[in-house]
Order: structure tokens, then sequence, then C-alpha cells
């Protein structure tokens, strides 16, 4: 392999996976919601949470990349294992409902293709399990850089395949005056900008970057990569509002498995293109979900046990596959997940600010002055912007 292309793969994976992952079968649901409810009007939105999306996640990399640790272990080194452990618990308990949208998606995508729901979903969670099981990051991103690059093709495919007015779309996605002053409009806006940066963005982000070889660790490639990454994750965002607004639900809920039947009609190419984006965006997030989430708690307790890392695993992600075999009806509480996060994020979007200022846990690269002001100017952005939204509809 060609020494640069060697060299831009090395930098790639974990900016880009947590990205991609982030586009993942909640935040789907939710940008095909804002579609079929409001139209393009939600694509300003979208668009727009790159930047703090960027700002945000490329702290969490210099703190993998340039501090070498992950966020957990920072946590743990700086203020200790009680304030780790407290600041990695909302995003465990979190992470369970995560797993319940990541296997509804699955369920989905299977229903789509016209294939058994209950076997795909127990050939997923095996999968799942054998990749959480080897816990090394590299082997873990061999298998999830394919997958990733399937959810991207897929969902950006599919859009060509319906009728799009791209000039409205533009005209009317692209202006910043939107019905701001509609209780509806700004919940969704909310359960969008709680989807843009999640805990386990962080943790995973940080985790992994630490996790690669010395060598394989250039922050300037990083940095280049996550900016890359946040746009192509929110331009697939607002692709996926495109398809949102094909829907025959304008206004109404979206029910989960439910919607296998509503894209059911479409063109048969349509539902394959869908189908495999559902399974992809679930797979990915399944895994990087419990990678972020295992490292955390575990860099929090200062364990490396191969049983712990289990535990954790199966304790959260059992029981949501469970709860997707016996139930349906999910969209309001993926909605209110995502909402929820604008709140859950706080701890950990605290504690990453101080860490990447902090001259000894980033080893003498911590943020100068304006990259500070930048960081919580984006935090107090997606905070602000998520609370305000959800206060309407309180």
């Amino acid at each position: 392999m060609n020494l640069h292309v060697r060299e831009a793969a090395a930098s790639f994976g974990p900016a880009w996976l947590v990205m991609i992952a982030d586009v993942d079968v909640a935040s789907i649901i939710t940008g095909l919601q804002a579609g079929a409810a409001w139209g393009y009007h939600l694509i300003f939105v979208m668009l727009i949470l790159t930047l703090p999306l960027f700002v945000i996640q490329d702290a969490a990399g210099r703190l993998g990349t340039l501090g070498g640790v992950g966020l957990g272990e920072a946590i743990l080194r700086r203020y200790g294992r009680r304030t780790a452990l407290l600041a990695a618990v909302p995003m465990a308990v979190t992470d369970f409902l995560e797993y319940v949208a990541e296997y509804a998606g699955i369920a989905i995508g299977l229903a789509l293709l016209g294939l058994p729901i209950l076997p795909g979903l127990a050939i997923a969670y095996v999968l799942h399990l054998a990749i959480v099981a080897g816990r090394e990051y590299h082997q873990a991103e061999r298998i999830l850089l394919p997958v990733s690059f399937a959810l991207v093709l897929s969902l950006a495919a599919s859009v060509f395949f319906f009728h799009v007015d791209f000039g409205t779309a533009a005209a009317v996605g692209l202006s910043p005056l939107q019905p701001y002053g509609e209780s509806s409009f700004r919940y969704l806006a909310a359960a969008s900008i709680g989807a843009v940066v999640m805990p386990w963005m962080l943790y995973f982000h940080s985790g992994a970057d630490s996790r690669k070889r010395a060598e394989d660790r250039n922050p300037k490639k990083e940095r280049r990569t996550t900016l890359a990454s946040a746009l192509v994750s929110e331009v697939l965002m607002a692709s996926i509002v495109l398809l949102g607004t094909q829907l025959p639900l304008a206004g109404d809920s979206l029910g989960v498995l439910g919607l296998g039947d509503v894209l059911a009609p479409f063109d048969a190419n349509v539902q394959i293109l869908l189908g495999i984006g559902f399974i992809a965006a679930g797979f990915l997030a399944l895994v990087v979900v419990s990678m972020g989430s295992a490292w955390g708690v575990m860099e929090a307790t200062g364990s490396s046990s191969r049983r712990s890392f289990l535990t954790i695993y199966l304790a959260e992600s059992s029981p949501a596959l469970l709860l997707v075999v016996l139930t349906t009806d999910y969209v309001p509480l993926i909605l209110s997940l995502m909402v929820s996060f604008t709140i859950v994020i706080i701890p950990s979007l605290y504690f990453l600010g101080r860490l990447v200022g902090d001259a000894e846990i980033m080893r003498g690269h911590a943020h100068g002055r304006r990259a500070r002001v930048a960081f919580w100017a984006a935090s107090v952005a997606v905070v602000g912007g998520g609370i305000l939204g959800l206060l309407t509809v309180v």
C-alpha cells in the first residue's frame, strides 16, 4: 500500500467512525420526522450544527491524540474515581435507549429487505458481541469502516430515487429564517441538536485516538478528518430530511417498525438502499456506542478486565434487544432520548473543556485562548439550543 494512503488511513478511523455513527437510527428517525412534519425547513438547523459538532469533537480528538488518554481516564487522573464514575453514569444509562433504537433500526432494515427479523437480530447481536469481545480498536476499525461507507452511500443514493425540488429545498432549507415560533418545530430542532453530540461520542473519539499507535497519531490530519467527517455527517442528515419530505405522514408521528410499511410502496431500489442504510446505521452505532460506553466506565474505574467490559455490554444490550422483540412503538421514546442528550451531555462537555485546557493532561499541548472560547461557545450553543427547544413543550 502507498505510504500516503497508509498515513491517511491511520488518522482516518476514529473521527470518521464517530461522526458517521452519529447518523444512527435515532438520528435517522429524527431526520425523517423533521422532513415529514416540516418539509425542508429543518435543513438549515442540520447544516449549521456542523460547526459545533466539529469544534467539540476536535477537542475530544486532541485529548486522545495529544494527551494520549481517553476522556474517562483523563477525568480519573485529574478528579479521581468517584467523579469519573459520576460523569460516566448518565452516558451508560442513556446508552440503553440507544441500543433500543439501533436494534429497532436493524429490524426496520431487515423488514425492508424482506429478511426474517428475529434471526437477523440474533445474528446482529452475536456479531456485535464478537467485535466487542475482541476489545481491540484496530480490529474493530477494519470491520466498521466498510460498514460506515455502506451507510453513507446507501442513504445518499436513496435521495435520487425520489422527486425532490432541489431549488425549493435550497431556498427554504438554507434560509436562517425558519418557523422558530412553532413549538413542534422547536421540539424537533431540540431533538436534532441533542442528536449532534452525544456523550458516547466524546468517550469513543478520545478513547480510540488514545489507542492508536503512537506513530499513527497526527493531530493535523486528525483535525482535517474531523472537519470533513462532520460536514459529511450533517449533509447526510440534511439528505435524510429530504427523504422525510417524501413520507405521506406530514405532521404525524412515525411508527418505527411501521416505517417499513410506509416505505414499502416506493421503488424497490429505494427499499433496498434504505434497508442497507438502516442495518448499517444500527450495527455501526451498536459497536461504537458500546465501545465508547465501556471505555468510559472502565477508564473511570481504572479497570482493564475483559469480564468487566463484557458485563457492561451485556447489561445494556440484552434488555434492549428483548424490548425491541416485545414491542414496536419507539418513536416518542427515541425523540425524547434525542432531546434528553442536550442535558445528559453537560457533565461530559464540562470535563472535556476543562481537560483540553489543562497543560499537564495535554502534555504541553493545551487549548489556547481562541480554542477555549470556541469550545465553550459551541457547548453553550448545543446545550442552550436544546434546552430552549425542550422548555417550549414542557
